[in-house]
C-alpha cells in the first residue's frame, strides 16, 4: 500500500537527472523503467501508474481543519469529493465570533534580495504584530506557524519575531515555526498565518514560481486547523495573474459577506413560498410543507446557510434552532453510501453549532402532513 497526495508538493530527489539515467543504463533499465527514475518521479507517481484505476482509493473524509479553512482547497483541488468530518470541540479557536478564514488587508513594496525570492517588510511587521496580539494581548493559547512562499519573507518574519524576547519566551510553549511551504508539508498548527509577499513591485519571475507551484499553495492554505490568517494585499492578488491566488482572494470575501449574512436577523415572509437563491435545489414538498407551517403559525425561514450548508427550511424558537430537512425524488434518486455518510457528518456540525435536526421523507408530508406539523410545532413548545 503507498498512500501520497498529489495535489500536494512532490518530493525531492538530491540524485541528479544525469546520474539517474546512467544508472538505468547501467542496468539496462531504460526500454521500459523509464519511469522509474527518481530524479523525476516519486513512488507515488510510479505506483498510481502501474495500477488499475479500481485500485486507487481516496480517502475522503477530513479531520484537521475548519471547513471553511479546507473548503477552499476542496473545491479547486480536489473537485469537491472531501467530506469535512472534523471535531469542531477539538478546535483552539482564536474567538468564537471570527470566522476561521480571514484577512488583513496590507498594501507593502515586494523587493527582490540579492539571495533572490521576494520580500515585503510592511507585510513581515504586520505579521508579527498580529502574533503578538494573539499571544501577548488576546493570551491566546494553541499552537501557531507562519508560512510563506517566499524564504526570504519567512526568514524576515522569523528575525523580527526573535527581537522581542517576551514574545518569543511565550512562543515557546506554542510550538511555532515560520518557514516555507516545504517545511510544513505533513505538518499542522492550530493557526497558521500565510504571508503571500504580492503587492506593488512583484517580480515577474516570483509571479512565474507562483503559477507553476499551484499545489505549493494547497499546502499552504490547508495546514491550520482552527483559523486561517492571511495578511498581504487583497487587491494585487486579486489581479496578480496567478489564477488560483485571485480566486482565493474572492473565496474569502464571499466567507466575509457569507458571515454578515448569518449574524443578521432572519427575515420574516409571507403565507407563500418566497423568491430563493437556489430555486433549482427546492422541491414542491418543501414548498407544501413551507405553506402548512404558515397557516399553523409557524415562520420557517427557506434556504438558510449555516456554514458550508443550505438547510431546507430553519425554525428560530425560545432561543433554540431547528434545521427541517425534506428529503424528497432527487435525494432517492442520488441516494447510496457516499450521501448517507455526507448527510451524517453533516448533521454532527449542526448539533455541534446547537441545532436540532428534523428530516422527513416525501412520503411523511404527502401521507401526513398533519402529522409532521404537529412534530415542529412540538417542537417549537418544548423547551
Amino acid at each position: 500500500m503507498i498512500i501520497g497526495d498529489p495535489k500536494q508538493l512532490k518530493h525531492i530527489s538530491s540524485l541528479p537527472v544525469r546520474q539517474d539515467r546512467q544508472l538505468l543504463v547501467k542496468h539496462d533499465l531504460v526500454g521500459g523503467f523509464g519511469g522509474w527514475a527518481y530524479s523525476v518521479n516519486s513512488l507515488f507517481d510510479l505506483s498510481s501508474g502501474l495500477c488499475r484505476s479500481e485500485d486507487i482509493v481516496c480517502l475522503r473524509d477530513h479531520h484537521r481543519s475548519h471547513a471553511d479553512i479546507i473548503g477552499f482547497s476542496n473545491e479547486q483541488f480536489y473537485e469537491g469529493r472531501l467530506r469535512i468530518a472534523t471535531r469542531y470541540d477539538r478546535l483552539h479557536t482564536i474567538q468564537k465570533d471570527q470566522a476561521a478564514v480571514h484577512w488583513l488587508d496590507v498594501r507593502g513594496t515586494v523587493i527582490r534580495p540579492s539571495s533572490g525570492g521576494a520580500l515585503n517588510e510592511e507585510e513581515a511587521k504586520r505579521v508579527v504584530h498580529e502574533i503578538e496580539r494573539l499571544v501577548l494581548h488576546q493570551g491566546y493559547r494553541g499552537s501557531i506557524g507562519v508560512v510563506s512562499p517566499f524564504r526570504a519573507q519567512a526568514n524576515r518574519i522569523r528575525d523580527l519575531v526573535f527581537q522581542n524576547d517576551a514574545l518569543v519566551e511565550r512562543l515557546s510553549a506554542l510550538n511555532f515555526l515560520a518557514d516555507t511551504v516545504h517545511r510544513f508539508q505533513g505538518d499542522e498548527r492550530d493557526v497558521m498565518i500565510f504571508s503571500p509577499v504580492v503587492s506593488a513591485g512583484f517580480p515577474d519571475g516570483a509571479g512565474i514560481f507562483l503559477r507553476n507551484n499551484p499545489n505549493l499553495f494547497n499546502v499552504a492554505i490547508t495546514r491550520a486547523r482552527a483559523a486561517l490568517v492571511v495578511i498581504g494585499d487583497r487587491q494585487a492578488a486579486a489581479n496578480s495573474g496567478v489564477e488560483y491566488l485571485a480566486r482565493f482572494a474572492e473565496y474569502v470575501s464571499e466567507l466575509g459577506i457569507r458571515e454578515e449574512r448569518d449574524q443578521s436577523t432572519p427575515a420574516e415572509f409571507g403565507p407563500e413560498y418566497p423568491p430563493v437563491a437556489r430555486p433549482e435545489l427546492v422541491s414542491d414538498w418543501e414548498k407544501l410543507l413551507y405553506r402548512a407551517l404558515y397557516r399553523a403559525g409557524v415562520r420557517p425561514v427557506p434556504q438558510y446557510d449555516v456554514e458550508q450548508y443550505i438547510l431546507d427550511l430553519a425554525l428560530f424558537a425560545n432561543g433554540r434552532r431547528l434545521d427541517i430537512e425534506v428529503d424528497g425524488e432527487r435525494y432517492h434518486r442520488n441516494w447510496d453510501g457516499e450521501l448517507c455518510r455526507r448527510d451524517q457528518i453533516r448533521n454532527q456540525r449542526l448539533i455541534e453549532l446547537g441545532w436540532d435536526v428534523i428530516r422527513f421523507w416525501v412520503y411523511e408530508i404527502r401521507d401526513d402532513l398533519g402529522g409532521c406539523i404537529e412534530r415542529i410545532t412540538r417542537w417549537t413548545t418544548t423547551d
